[in-house]
């Protein structure tokens, strides 16, 4: 700020010298010849302007220091050379990996096992943003993570005691309240005896990161996935499922998925078939809407429609009925394959129900299914009032399920 000054100081007092310069050399043209009244005029401003200057900075605080023209260009031009020279770059990246080796160590000695004899539990209180969990969550979040380990993420208790009851192993539990390890203090007891499950009690904080819940229930369990020998052994349980297998196309909606697996369960059909571009239905959102459903129900999931002929039982290949749950009329090349849900005419050993997303609907590959497996094929219409374009896919696909179990049944009988 102060060398602004003192340069504006300069200009002012060159400024003047030159104009008082000018109006002495017109009167010295007459007498004094041209080049020595230049050499003149330019001595006698230059002396005019320092004697301004030294006037002006006499009653300042500024200390007066005259700069000559030659040392000021040389001294801007050392400080343009220094800023214009670029600062080396360094790499921060390599320090990360060596804070990350010396402050994990420091945080895993906080961790404190606790045996309550009162519960009959043993578990690790960990301390907070403890590296251990963010591996452990990490790693069973990530769909390549839970399908390498076959693991699945449950949240609440009461989804958690469906699970412990239809004998999935747990591997991992973690509470943020002893309470809420209190209310299933038996189930889990018995698994840790047996299953040698790990049980972890995290701060809140630390736990509301990883729920995918809006309020966490402050508890949540990894388990292994069931494999399709424990569900079916589970479906033996059972009466007898109803010959009727469900094919999902284009379900993009993880709480459709689970809320149509949980129907499925419920009649119970004999399997579900979920086709690729599908949604995952072992996701925490579909596991949610499935209540357990996932647990009691075979499920294929990621099959290609070329092997989707493969999963009907081949006893049954030959009389087989196959149902599209499709309110687009017009997708059907043959207008008299469409059928009202309610006006079922036959039911064949075995059926297959085919529902379709409600943004993009049954693909082309369900109606070469239609045309090409078993003798008997129909497009399954939803009557709705006008103005409304069509029902929720659980909605419909509820509707035809039962409407079709009753007939199944009535053949039956």
């Amino acid at each position: 700020m102060l060398l602004n000054i003192y340069k504006n100081i300069r200009i002012s007092a060159f400024k003047y010298c030159n104009h008082i310069g000018r109006r002495r050399l017109s009167d010295m043209e007459k007498i004094i010849p041209q080049e020595s009244i230049a050499k003149a005029g330019f001595q006698k401003e230059e002396e005019d302007a320092l004697l301004i200057e030294k006037n002006l900075f006499e009653q300042s605080l500024i200390q007066y220091k005259p700069v000559k023209t030659t040392q000021l260009l040389r001294r801007n031009a050392q400080m343009i050379k220094q800023k214009s020279i670029k600062k080396p770059i360094v790499p921060m990246m390599k320090s990360l990996p060596e804070i990350a080796k010396t402050n994990h160590p420091e945080r895993e000695c906080k961790s404190e096992i606790i045996k309550d004899e009162e519960l009959g539990l043993e578990f690790t209180k960990l301390s907070l943003r403890d590296p251990r969990l963010n591996t452990l969550m990490i790693t069973a979040r990530s769909k390549k993570g839970r399908d390498k380990n076959r693991q699945i993420i449950i949240e609440g208790r009461r989804l958690i005691l469906e699970a412990l009851e239809c004998g999935l192993h747990m591997q991992t539990l973690i509470f943020s309240r002893r309470e809420l390890l209190a209310a299933i203090k038996e189930e889990v007891a018995v698994s840790q005896r047996s299953k040698e499950t790990k049980i972890y009690k995290v701060p809140q904080h630390d736990l509301k990161l990883w729920s995918t819940l809006t309020t966490p229930p402050g508890v949540l369990a990894i388990f292994e996935r069931p494999s399709l020998q424990h569900v079916k052994k589970m479906l033996s349980k059972v009466p007898a499922a109803l010959p009727i297998t469900v094919i999902c196309d284009n379900i993009r909606e993880p709480s459709n998925m689970g809320s149509i697996i949980r129907t499925c369960a419920a009649l119970p059909c004999l399997q579900i078939v979920i086709t690729v571009g599908c949604c995952d239905a072992w996701e925490s959102k579909s596991l949610r809407g499935g209540c357990g459903g996932q647990f009691r129900i075979p499920i294929y999931d990621d099959v290609q429609w070329t092997e989707v002929p493969l999963m009907i039982p081949a006893e049954f290949a030959d009389n087989c009925c196959i149902f599209i749950a499709e309110n687009n009329t017009t997708k059907s090349q043959e207008p008299t394959n469409v059928l009202d849900y309610t006006n079922l005419e036959a039911t064949g050993s075995h059926n297959v129900v085919i529902i379709g997303g409600e943004s993009h609907g049954v693909s082309t590959e369900a109606y070469e299914l239609m045309r090409t497996v078993g003798n008997r094929g129909k497009c399954l219409h939803i009557p709705v009032a006008e103005g409304t374009d069509s029902l929720n896919v659980t909605s419909a696909l509820t509707l035809i399920l039962y409407e079709l179990r009753k007939h199944i049944l009535q053949t039956q009988n």
